[in-house]
């Protein structure tokens, strides 16, 4: 498992591919960086199944948490 820094925070946990892409032209707007953890089944799986049950977390900056949030209504 991948250890987060700690001037990330989780801004949103298991999101589906959709809801990912309307967050990311929020935060892109407002010049919100961010970076998403896809939860993926391993090997070949991963690739066919990609976009149907596979979820994401969100993490953005810690500086820039109270201001997402916000935006986001949140």
């Amino acid at each position: 498992m991948a250890e987060i820094m700690t001037t990330e925070r989780l801004l949103k946990a298991d999101v589906t591919m959709e809801e990912s892409r309307k967050i990311e032209r929020v935060l892109r707007r407002n010049n919100i960086s961010y970076f998403e953890k896809w939860n993926l089944h391993t090997g070949l799986l991963k690739f066919m199944n990609f976009g149907k049950s596979s979820k994401c977390d969100i993490y953005i900056h810690v500086d820039s948490y109270d201001k997402a949030k916000a935006i986001l209504g949140e």
